[in-house]
């Protein structure tokens, strides 16, 4: 993956010295002034920016004047170690699952949740709950519209504990409710690699892959999940695989250079001259890059993503690892999708386009065809504050990147969370094995909440929805 160089071309000076700070309102004014510095230079739309005007809001207020119209993702997190962990995976506090939220009918006021999976190693996966199990109450109180923000905070709060009530439907009515009081897992370290199988079947072998967020590894530089990614390739490579089912429904996004490896293990004819990605930025960075002093400095060209070969490791010494293709055995690949399937996700189905036919299963996606860079205050450590502001565009080989409003399924499938992931029964996993195989597969059982269509949020709506970025881990 090429580096980004972070170019400031700043025209205010931060004069104040943070430890000097007495009060709140110059607390925000100072924070302001950092994010107007860093928006002005490296925000995609920063031609169309306020005039800076000295502040004393709320940073998270203050920084949403900043944003463009066109702008869905840009973010502000008021921690940025926070943040910073849970890109690559570490939950500081975590009740053990992944959720959706419904409002339960139109005719009430009612929410609902609904366990899309358990994550392994937490203390909630070992308490008999399961995939498709919905939730009313939180700590005894009823979900409701007005209430269910406050109340997911308890799932991620400092609290070691919390009272979740599960409860059964028949013909829409609530016929049981068990509460579970789930111990949650300090520092739990996700693997975004949630599930890899091979079935066989009429004669064909069908790898399956369930990947829910991409990063490289949990920041320790070791590029582990990548490294395990590139086995299972390997190992479907070994087995023969015919065909192969990869399942983004819950994958919002994360970094780009294991998006890039995934495609790149994914494309037919891999080749690092291939073009995976074209790249737009503000004309801070274009004219940045066009200039000689760049030029001078680096080798690689910051508006073109190739594909990769390889896989380069730095910790714990440094090596240099083949990537595993399977993108030369398939005729066509089949994606997941979903209303959480966004960003880097989008990325690499928008990548592989040119190059293989990409069948689409499940709901429209969300439509992030930008990508973003979680910047913190180098320079006073006490400002915990960091922003995401988006700061690119992306284009594939054909220079396509009109997919604002997500990308819509060659076959509308609804995830019903009737069956465990990996599950041939699954709504969208048995739909996909039904076009390779030309077997119908037994029509799934819905678990689904008596006239819930549309859901509230995306998993994890509380603290964030993973975007694509560029860790600035990378910026030299």
């Amino acid at each position: 993956m090429k580096r980004l160089v972070l170019f400031l071309s700043l025209t205010l000076t931060l004069t104040a010295c943070f430890d000097d700070i007495k009060t709140d309102k110059d607390q925000n004014s100072y924070v302001n002034r950092w994010i107007y510095e860093y928006m002005s230079s490296v925000y995609y739309w920063n031609k169309e920016m306020p005039s800076y005007k000295a502040s004393y809001d709320n940073p998270a207020t203050y920084f949403s004047t900043l944003i463009n119209s066109e702008d869905r993702f840009s973010a502000i997190y008021e921690s940025y170690q926070e943040i910073s962990d849970r890109l690559n995976g570490i939950t500081n506090s975590e009740v053990g699952f992944e959720f959706q939220l419904f409002r339960e009918n139109a005719n009430n006021n009612k929410v609902v949740g609904v366990v899309l999976y358990l994550k392994p190693g937490t203390p909630a996966a070992t308490l008999g709950i399961n995939r498709g199990d919905f939730f009313t109450k939180i700590n005894g109180t009823e979900l409701n519209m007005n209430n269910y923000s406050d109340l997911i905070a308890c799932f991620y709060d400092a609290t070691t504990e919390v009272t979740v009530t599960f409860v059964e439907y028949s013909e829409g009515v609530i016929v049981n409710q068990k509460p579970f009081t789930i111990v949650k897992a300090n520092h739990y370290t996700e693997n975004p690699i949630y599930l890899d199988t091979i079935y066989t079947m009429q004669y064909k072998k069908i790898g399956y892959i369930v990947y829910n967020f991409f990063t490289a590894d949990p920041g320790d530089e070791t590029k582990c999940y990548d490294l395990k990614l590139n086995n299972i390739m390997a190992e479907f490579n070994q087995e023969n695989i015919t065909d192969l089912v990869v399942d983004l429904r819950y994958n919002s996004g994360g970094m780009m250079s294991s998006a890039i490896n995934l495609a790149s293990m994914l494309v037919p004819d891999l080749s690092s001259e291939k073009v995976f990605n074209f790249t737009e930025y503000n004309q801070n960075y274009t004219d940045y890059f066009n200039s000689a002093a760049f030029k001078n400095k680096y080798d690689y060209n910051p508006f073109v993503d190739n594909f990769t070969t390889t896989i380069d490791v730095k910790s714990p010494s440094a090596q240099t690892y083949p990537l595993q293709n399977v993108g030369g055995k398939l005729q066509q690949i089949y994606f997941l999708i979903g209303r959480n399937t966004a960003s880097a996700s989008e990325m690499v189905i928008n990548g592989l386009k040119p190059f293989i036919n990409c069948v689409l299963i499940g709901d429209t996606t969300v439509g992030k065809n930008v990508g973003s860079i979680l910047i913190n205050d180098e320079e006073n450590k006490k400002n915990q504050w960091a922003i995401m502001p988006i700061i690119l565009k992306y284009f594939n080989y054909d220079h396509q990147s009109d997919f604002t409003n997500g990308f819509v399924p060659h076959y509308r499938i609804r995830d019903n969370f009737a069956y465990p992931l990996g599950d041939t029964r699954d709504a969208l996993l048995s739909k996909a094995i039904e076009q390779i195989t030309g077997i119908q597969q037994i029509a799934p059982h819905s678990k689904r909440i008596p006239e819930a269509k549309v859901p509230i949020t995306g998993s994890g709506l509380y603290f964030m929805q993973r975007g694509l970025i560029l860790n600035n881990k990378n910026i030299p």
